[in-house]
């Protein structure tokens, strides 16, 4: 069986929510990076989180001090992407 890595994604309702949360973990030194919100996860708001599985813990405390908004969290396999010529 393959093994895969994951990518922890942070979803929100709007990028009001995601931008607010950026910033509250950039000035706590919490890793996170602004992405895409993969289809396989939601068609709603387009912007997300990627954010390391060892800080959740100290992110949803950050989340439920300054009342951010998020839809769900969510674990993705990494996908092994390769170039297909036309």
């Amino acid at each position: 069986m393959e093994s895969h890595e994951y990518d922890w994604y942070i979803l929100f309702p709007n990028h009001h929510q995601g931008l607010r949360l950026n910033r509250e973990l950039k000035e706590q030194g919490i890793k996170n990076t602004i992405a895409p919100t993969p289809r396989e996860a939601s068609t709603s708001c387009g912007m997300s989180l990627i954010v390391g599985e060892a800080d959740l813990e100290s992110i949803m405390a950050v989340i439920e001090a300054k009342s951010i908004i998020i839809e769900k969290i969510v674990k993705i396999a990494r996908k092994e992407w390769q170039y297909r010529s036309c």
